[in-house]
């Protein structure tokens, strides 16, 4: 079932991806959308919708595109390194023989089991990340994959990110609840239908980050020394409707960073300096990409706004391998500036009692393997020696 809508307002180039992406989170019909070059969206839908319900469907898409495209404006592309035409063997989509040959299982909405080929690019990204930064001083932290609902509103990520969120819930602690979950509970359609009001108040959610344990690691705190840095890997979560497909949009993922906390001065320096060394990995690899300035995927009615204000001040740039089966990019990892936005809301002060600022380098390891692979195949004959001889070592 298809359905279609001509949007009465142009749609610019530069917005085009962000409204197809931001239109998933419209309405529970939508299996898939796309926009052909006439500014036409085409619509699957996962079920017939009634003429009012089409209407309605309309006004949503309408209003997404609206709000886009009148507080967007087109930003300025700083690019920083482009090693995109460095050639690559690979020309096609990895997912299909990754899935036919069971190195991926597909288990879940975004989620995916990782064979030995993957989980192996994955672990060696991983160590030599941490290498990394541990030569440049970092200290390795642990933390949990939940962060407190209360952090999260102090800094504004319900106003800024709602559409991702994903919850943890529990039990109320209640015997007759309980009694009546485990008795009544079923699973339908994948789908769990429950008892009214089992749950209690949700006080934890998901992270979807691993920056932010560290800051609330150092809330309240003055720091000894006027920059901190940690390293540590962590299990995220990001919830993006029809846009998880693949290993590019997954659901949950694994995210290698170093953080810093520290002067201004100080935080922006070691972000030059860690990320240069971690360009310099990713040449060593072999990898065809670009470092460019970006913008995270806020939601839709603070899109223009708080893209607009991370442009103008050079808050965040990507790292965008490419992807030659669908002449496209993917953004693996990038460079974040926060200036003092988490010292000022935890409360991290440094030596001379002034508001501490941050910054941090993290990359998807699950993405910079699907981008690695989309580059040059799932065949380690065809990989660079130094990837090869690592994961696969001559007896």
């Amino acid at each position: 079932m298809e359905h279609t809508f001509q949007s009465p307002r142009p749609i610019p180039d530069f917005l085009r991806k962000d409204v197809v992406s931001k239109l998933a989170y419209v309405d529970e019909s939508i299996a898939q959308v796309t926009l052909d070059d006439h500014d036409t969206l085409h619509c699957h839908l996962r079920t017939e919708l009634t003429p009012d319900q089409r209407q309605i469907l309309d006004g949503k898409m309408q209003q997404v595109i609206d709000l886009l495209v009148t507080s967007t404006r087109q930003p300025m592309i700083k690019i920083i390194e482009n090693h995109l035409d460095r050639p690559v063997p690979g020309r096609t989509d990895p997912m299909p023989q990754l899935l036919e040959t069971g190195q991926l299982v597909h288990t879940g909405d975004g989620m995916f089991s990782l064979g030995p080929l993957v989980a192996g690019l994955c672990r060696y990204f991983e160590n030599r990340f941490f290498q990394l930064a541990l030569s440049q001083g970092a200290g390795i932290h642990r933390f949990p994959s939940m962060i407190p609902a209360s952090f999260l509103e102090k800094i504004q990520y319900f106003k800024n990110f709602p559409h991702s969120l994903s919850f943890a819930a529990h039990l109320r602690t209640d015997l007759n609840t309980i009694e009546r979950f485990a008795t009544e509970t079923r699973c339908q359609d994948g789908v769990l239908h429950l008892p009214k009001d089992s749950f209690s108040g949700i006080r934890h959610l998901l992270a979807p980050t691993v920056c932010h344990n560290y800051y609330l690691f150092l809330a309240n705190r003055t720091l000894p020394h006027p920059l901190a840095m940690a390293t540590a890997l962590g299990t995220c979560y990001r919830y993006e409707s029809i846009n998880m497909h693949s290993l590019e949009r997954l659901w949950n993922f694994t995210m290698w960073e170093v953080i810093f906390v520290g002067t201004a001065n100080l935080v922006k320096e070691a972000l030059l300096r860690v990320g240069q060394e971690a360009s310099l990995l990713l040449q060593e690899w072999g990898l065809a990409y670009r470092l460019e300035n970006a913008n995270d995927p806020f939601f839709i009615r603070e899109f223009g706004m708080q893209t607009g204000f991370q442009n103008i001040y050079d808050l965040k740039y990507e790292y965008r391998a490419r992807l030659p089966f669908k002449e496209g990019t993917l953004a693996v990892g990038s460079r974040n500036y926060h200036m003092d936005f988490f010292g000022r809301q935890m409360q991290i002060q440094l030596p001379d009692h002034t508001t501490a600022h941050s910054g941090c380098i993290g990359f998807g390891l699950e993405r910079l393997a699907f981008a690695f692979l989309a580059q040059y195949g799932i065949d380690p004959n065809q990989w660079p020696e130094s990837i090869r001889t690592a994961l696969f070592p001559t007896p």
